[in-house]
């Protein structure tokens, strides 16, 4: 596995050298983030579902697995901060969003790179599962903590906006409408879906941030253990609980293994979050986990 993450590794990192380059036009990252995030992603996450051959019992314990671990790490965190009252509320509310918020980007790619379709499609559905209920955990969070004020139309708008869910949505009742994909329609969604691949993994090296000012060893060491590492092992401890199969456990457990979305320092920034503290944690969860995937990959192998 890990002769598959060094390259991934290798691009994210090429996107953070193109982001600081000279002669780099300004507007080129957003562009590409705009381009990944509403037109090659879907395309990639529509085909994926339509292709899919799920059981309804592979498709609940999938769910259970990847929803299960995440609101009981949840509980956790809101358990620890309320033994952290020196904490500020918006450093709190970037706490809680490292711990919980996958990176789509970098599962997205790296799921293509490393498993068959059939898993590389319960990741996506993982994320489609799961993505609404962490970006109202995240949401919800800065309300509370930071100067944000967010309200429940609004959050129902932004989950309901959102290319990712509806794609997967998509692809899945055409799935099950039993139609056949017409063969030039896949043709041109697959040469979109590769494209996904580089410009994901470029923004994410695009968005990274190496400022030493703002590291806080403490905060970004325990939150990274946290999302890395303790909520995989959650997330095969229910799989092995709910008796899921091979590859429901392998999706549940990298959808759980993912490093923070790093449209996490975004939202923070917006909504009065702890924008530094943030970018840390998306910076230094993605370089990390280039060692940690590998690792927590073999978790259900050990606690088989």
């Amino acid at each position: 596995m890990l002769s598959y993450v060094i390259p991934v590794l290798a691009i994210v990192l090429l996107g953070a050298w193109l982001r600081r380059m000279r002669g780099v036009p300004d507007g080129l990252f957003p562009a590409m983030e705009w381009f990944s995030f509403y037109v090659a992603f879907p395309a990639l996450l529509f085909v994926g579902a339509a292709r899919l051959k799920l059981s309804a019992a592979d498709a609940l314990d999938l769910s259970l697995a990847a929803l299960l671990p995440t609101l009981l790490l949840t509980a956790v965190v809101l358990l620890a901060l309320r033994a952290a009252p020196q904490l500020s509320g918006p450093s709190r509310s970037s706490v809680v969003q490292g711990a919980v918020r996958p990176s789509s980007y970098f599962g997205l790619a790296v799921a293509a790179l490393l498993f068959p379709p059939e898993t590389t499609t319960m990741v996506m559905l993982a994320l489609a599962i799961c993505l609404p209920v962490v970006n109202v955990i995240a949401v919800v969070a800065l309300a509370w903590w930071g100067s944000g004020d967010a309200s429940a139309r609004g959050i129902a708008l932004a989950l309901a906006r959102n290319p990712i869910i509806l794609s997967t949505l998509a692809g899945l009742l055409f799935n099950l409408s039993g139609l056949p994909l017409p063969v030039p329609l896949a043709a041109a969604l697959d040469i979109l879906a590769d494209a996904a691949l580089a410009l994901g993994l470029l923004c994410v090296g695009g968005g990274l941030q190496f400022r030493r000012d703002h590291l806080r060893p403490v905060l970004l060491g325990a939150t990274s253990a946290l999302k890395l590492l303790a909520l995989p092992l959650l997330a095969v401890l229910v799989c092995r609980w709910l008796d899921a199969s091979a590859s429901v456990t392998t999706a549940a457990c990298f959808y759980a293994a993912l490093p923070t979305a790093s449209n996490a320092y975004i939202m923070a920034r917006q909504m009065g979050g702890d924008a530094p503290l943030m970018a840390s944690l998306v910076t230094w969860q993605t370089l990390f986990a280039a060692a940690t995937v590998p690792l927590v990959m073999q978790l259900p192998r050990w606690l088989g």
